[in-house]
């Protein structure tokens, strides 16, 4: 048994670590991406962005990691990995990825 099946009222939150997180981003995007920031507190990462070239010239595409909470960079409800889609330096669309539900990661 685990701790929290032991002590069911335990406030144990499901974090992933950065090896999962990399492990979606590379189910996603499926070819190299070079790391743009990562930010770590206490409970451990909560803000991971990587880019990867689109499949057409001129594009590139952003994928953000972002752990459940509120932090200076900004919060969100749900952990989880957006997707925002760049023409030229522009954003053009964007959409969420993949979320993080009950200690799984769920390809939206």
């Amino acid at each position: 048994m685990t701790e929290r099946e032991n002590n069911p009222e335990s406030e144990h939150e499901d974090i992933p670590t950065p090896e999962e997180v990399h492990s979606v981003f590379r189910e996603l995007i499926g070819k190299e991406y070079s790391e743009k920031r990562k930010l770590e507190d206490e409970k451990g990462l909560y803000i991971l962005e990587v880019e990867a070239p689109g499949d057409s010239e001129g594009e590139m595409n952003e994928y953000a990691y972002m752990r459940k909470g509120h932090y200076p960079e900004g919060g969100i409800t749900v952990t989880e990995i957006h997707v925002t889609f760049y023409v030229n330096g522009v954003p053009v669309s964007g959409t969420s990825a993949a979320r993080y539900v009950d200690g799984e990661w769920k390809i939206l």
